[in-house]
């Protein structure tokens, strides 16, 4: 790979020094709230069970991860991907893993179909979690990658067809309005085989893709905190940082009116004190770990040369292609994706690697 700016990318997808395929292969990334199917989307595509799934609200996918499938005469990598809403991980983390994938996918040359997005026709109202997760999505794809935003509503088997109907209106006409007026599809998934390849499919015809976070990660060589993805979820901390600091200048503030008899009062002030300013402390941190060129991070680690023992997927499938060798070293390979990889690379003269 030659400098940033020789790897600009095209709106057709295409980086210019020519590395817009890699060995045949497309990519999918699946989005969604915890707990949305996006688990068992990939499933039904992979024709087994490879990831877990979570029959709870609790989140089953702690990172991005990788998952073959073959669909239809098409070998697709798709990205499993956790929600922004997980308790058990920061959004800036999360994203920045994301962010990595798709730093990595670019640099590798494979060809993003676009994101499925993941949203549970169960859900009485549009709120909260599914909010952030969902503006999060918008400002990855930016409006141009539009057209290759699939939004899919799950969960059918659980209400009736007039109440989903109703809900189903309602993301059309007021919440995915934006969207599918700039060229988003949606539809939705009936929990089999056929409907998640129909859907896949949908992806698949289209031209490859490039998002507007990478884009801004690329081209322009922002920090992950200057994208716009970055920086929606950089301002929502922010907020709760100065949260955090009004209620620590509060307590302080009370701690110096206490009388030096009101000891007990100040010990539970002092604790009180101590446990906003370990949230200060991290969300500090989440702020400063989205301070960072993630693509040149990417970019540097693959043209590392110093490791000499084999990384990745190499150490498990020997004939594994170098593109895909060097995605897997940014994003996990679900354990049961193994024996589809074997089988998709046991004649190695129809790869270069």
């Amino acid at each position: 790979m030659g400098s940033r700016e020789e790897n600009t990318l095209n709106n057709d997808g295409q980086n210019n020094d020519g590395q817009n395929k890699a060995d045949g292969m497309s990519m999918i990334v699946v989005m969604g709230v915890t707990g949305s199917g996006k688990s068992y989307l990939i499933n039904r595509l992979a024709g087994r069970q490879v990831v877990a799934e979570g029959g709870t609200l609790d989140s089953c996918t702690q990172d991005c991860q990788m998952v073959p499938a073959n669909i239809g005469n098409s070998k697709v990598m798709l990205i499993d991907t956790p929600g922004f809403d997980d308790p058990d991980r920061p959004d800036a983390d999360i994203l920045s893993d994301i962010a990595r994938v798709l730093a990595a996918q670019y640099s590798v040359g494979f060809e993003l179909k676009g994101i499925i997005y993941i949203h549970r026709i169960t859900d009485v109202r549009y709120a909260g979690s599914s909010i952030k997760t969902f503006e999060i999505f918008k400002r990855i794809c930016g409006e141009e990658a539009l057209k290759n935003a699939l939004l899919v509503t799950s969960r059918w088997n659980e209400v009736d067809e007039a109440t989903g109907a109703d809900r189903e209106r309602e993301l059309r006409e007021r919440i995915w309005a934006y969207m599918l007026g700039h060229g988003s599809c949606m539809s939705r998934f009936h929990g089999d085989r056929s409907s998640a390849v129909t859907l896949a499919s949908q992806l698949l015809i289209k031209d490859p893709v490039v998002l507007r976070l990478q884009h801004e990660m690329i081209d322009e060589g922002k920090n992950l905190n200057d994208t716009t993805a970055g920086s929606f979820v950089d301002d929502g901390l922010e907020k709760l940082r100065e949260e955090y600091l009004g209620k620590i200048e509060a307590l302080e503030n009370l701690k110096g009116e206490l009388k030096e008899s009101d000891r007990a009062m100040k010990r539970q002030m002092q604790a009180e004190w101590e446990r906003e300013r370990a949230w200060l402390r991290k969300t500090e941190e989440q702020q400063g770990s989205l301070r960072r060129d993630v693509y040149e991070e990417v970019r540097s680690e693959m043209q590392d040369k110093t490791e000499t023992k084999p990384r990745g997927l190499k150490r498990l499938i020997p004939l594994i292609p170098v593109s895909l060798n060097l995605l897997s070293m940014f994003v996990g390979i679900a354990p049961g994706s193994i024996e589809l990889l074997s089988e998709w690379f046991s004649d190695i003269t129809s790869f270069e690697g």
